[in-house]
């Protein structure tokens, strides 16, 4: 496999109970540098788990993930070394309650990447500014709102200069008031060229922002393409009945 592609996903399984639930079962794609993939489907259908797989949060059962060129299933991966390139950013914030907001983002490339603490500080300060909430540094995470915290979260992985980005449903914990501000930094970073992997079941982002769209339902991969052939022609009658109970 040559390494053309950022992440190469060949009949990827992940399966509990001996077998008899499977929540991935044999799915095979590529993502390319630049590309915003957009997961959508039932919940349940396994789009938290392949997403969550592709920096092992989960372990597959078998098949094999090649992230820019490394097979990440591999035993002799250092995973902890790649995960650094790959942000992760979930519906919970996790941010640390008794640290500020600026040691939250300057934490892990102070520790990880051995950023000194006035360069990591700069960045931090930099990217706060993008997302307008460059007067909420030395606050600490109870006192923003839940549109705030999810908008540090983001901002904190890329203080890592991450290859991708992997979004585990980042709005659907969210007042849905607050959706809107933190789509806007999604699509702004899409429009800056992140590599970004989302799952979501926000149908306007998908349809105005993915580069492709993946549908997925049962652990398989049952169609995907470009947010026009998803939305507006579906072929799989699947997915017609999913968006016709959405849309």
């Amino acid at each position: 496999m040559s390494v053309d592609h950022m992440i190469s996903v060949t009949d990827l399984k992940k399966h509990y109970n001996d077998g008899s639930i499977k929540a991935i079962d044999g799915i095979s794609t590529t993502i390319d540098k630049g590309e915003v993939v957009v997961i959508i489907g039932p919940s349940g259908s396994g789009k938290s788990t392949f997403l969550r797989s592709l920096n092992l949060l989960e372990k597959p059962s078998s098949g094999t993930i090649e992230f820019e060129g490394t097979d990440i299933t591999s035993q002799k991966t250092d995973i902890n070394k790649l995960r650094m390139k790959m942000g992760m950013v979930f519906q919970h914030f996790n941010l640390f309650p008794h640290l500020t907001i600026l040691e939250n983002m300057t934490l892990a490339p102070i520790k990880l990447l051995k950023v000194p603490k006035a360069d990591a500080e700069k960045q931090a300060k930099e990217l706060l500014a993008k997302v307008a909430l460059q007067d909420r540094a030395n606050a600490y995470p109870s006192q923003l709102s839940g549109g705030q915290k999810q908008r540090i979260a983001i901002v904190r992985a890329l203080c890592m200069n991450p290859d991708v980005l992997l979004f585990d449903e980042p709005t659907s914990a969210l007042d849905p008031e607050m959706v809107g501000e933190v789509l806007e930094v999604m699509k702004e970073l899409a429009k800056s060229g992140m590599t970004m992997i989302v799952v979501t079941h926000e149908m306007g982002f998908a349809r105005e922002v993915g580069s492709r769209v993946i549908f997925m339902d049962e652990g398989k991969i049952i169609e995907e393409g470009t947010p026009e052939q998803i939305f507006n022609s579906p072929k799989n009658e699947r997915l017609k009945s999913f968006l016709a109970k959405i849309l």
